[in-house]
């Protein structure tokens, strides 16, 4: 298995990973609407995660992108496409496995959990120089 495999694979799983939190917040919107239970949580949307979880994944694509040694043809779709698969999926995959960790209740994350998402975010970040 080649590193592109490992790329794609981190990829989709975190495509998964973001459909799960969606289909989880989109069930406490339809509990709200259809039962009267709790309104969901404005923070309930995976794009609002925090900024730390993207500043991981960046720092991650910038340091495998240097050290690595792989030479891009550094055009605007190579950044763009670094950007969204090198920082902005890895970032929604994180703050997705924090939705999840809490199940939408406002309850602190536990430590783990929270380093969970920050490994993700870094693994995603440094996978995405790969996929390129």
């Amino acid at each position: 298995m080649t590193l592109e495999h490992v790329s794609v694979a981190v990829v989709a799983a975190e495509l998964v990973i973001m459909l799960l939190a969606r289909f989880g917040t989109g069930r406490r919107h339809w509990r709200h609407y259809k039962r009267n239970e709790t309104a969901p949580h404005k923070r309930d949307d995976i794009r609002l995660g925090p900024g730390l979880v993207y500043s991981v994944a960046a720092l991650a694509l910038v340091a495998i992108a240097v050290f690595s040694g792989i030479d891009f043809e550094w055009s605007i779709g190579t950044l763009s496409l670094l950007g969204v698969l090198g920082i902005l999926v890895p970032g929604y995959a994180a703050n997705s496995v924090m939705l999840l960790s809490t199940r939408g209740h406002k309850k602190p994350l536990k430590g783990w959990q929270e380093m969970l998402a920050y490994v993700l975010a870094a693994l995603g970040g440094a996978a995405a120089v790969a996929f390129i």
